[in-house]
């Protein structure tokens, strides 16, 4: 995995030390959490096991 560097604003910084702390989190994995569950809920990543509209079902339940 490769690291970026980012630079936040003193609100940010407070909301993700509570969020680390909240969830026994480091700073870098909370971030890196948030940022992967907001690319997922806006749609910019897509989960290989998903399935979308267009996926056929096979059998029945």
């Amino acid at each position: 995995m490769k690291s970026i560097h980012i630079q936040l604003e003193t609100p940010e910084r407070i909301a993700l030390r509570r969020l680390a702390a909240e969830h026994g989190l480091s700073l870098e994995r909370a971030a890196s959490t948030v940022l992967r569950e907001w690319l997922i809920e806006n749609g910019y990543l897509e989960l290989a096991h998903e399935f979308d509209e267009e996926t056929e079902t096979v059998g029945s339940a």
